[in-house]
């Protein structure tokens, strides 16, 4: 399988869903997905939007930290280890460094929102998308207005909290297409 991180491989930038699914480009799912051609183009084109420079607001660290988390609450192993994988290359070039992310990402995973406390201190902003991701996936009835006042009091904008919403959505719908394409190349 290629490298999730390799911006230039085909199948990293025109089909991330396949990539993560590890599909046989010549195979009957893939067959079945050209078939479906539409939904393949608008999932990989959501994904582009997602995490394209033209989202203001929200900056890719914050969208990849957010998508790497919740496709980690979804169980879904490879695809959260595809978001942290370019989240360090993105980190590679930062102030903070690669190092410092991959262990704040190992707490993360590990304790959860006893890490993300942590955060609150460093980087309270992140935190706040953290816990909002949090609640996003695993208790969405728990995301009204306090959940919502929270974020503004971290200082993001009506527009990157839709942003957030979005992202967070689209990963759990992506985390289930792969999920679905992983059974079906398993059975053809």
């Amino acid at each position: 399988m290629p490298s999730l991180t390799d911006h230039s491989s085909a199948a990293a930038t025109d089909d991330f869903v396949a990539a993560l699914a590890g599909l046989a480009p010549d195979g009957p799912v893939a067959a079945l997905r050209a078939f479906r051609g539409d939904a393949t183009r608008y999932t990989q084109g959501s994904h582009d939007a997602l995490f394209s420079n033209d989202v203001v607001d929200l900056t890719l660290r914050e969208r990849l930290y957010a998508a790497w988390y919740a496709a980690l609450l979804s169980r879904a192993d490879q695809t959260a280890q595809a978001y942290r994988e370019r989240l360090l290359a993105l980190e590679t070039d930062a102030e903070k460094g690669a190092d410092a992310t991959s262990a704040l990402l190992d707490s993360i995973a590990q304790d959860g929102a006893a890490s993300i406390e942590t955060v609150v201190a460093t980087d309270p902003r992140l935190a706040a998308i953290l816990v909002h991701t949090e609640a996003l996936v695993l208790r969405p009835a728990a995301t009204g207005k306090p959940a919502l006042a929270a974020l503004q009091a971290a200082r993001l904008t009506t527009r990157a909290m839709v942003a957030l919403a979005q992202l967070v959505a689209f990963v759990t719908y992506q985390v289930r297409v792969v999920a679905a394409l992983r059974a079906l190349e398993a059975k053809a």
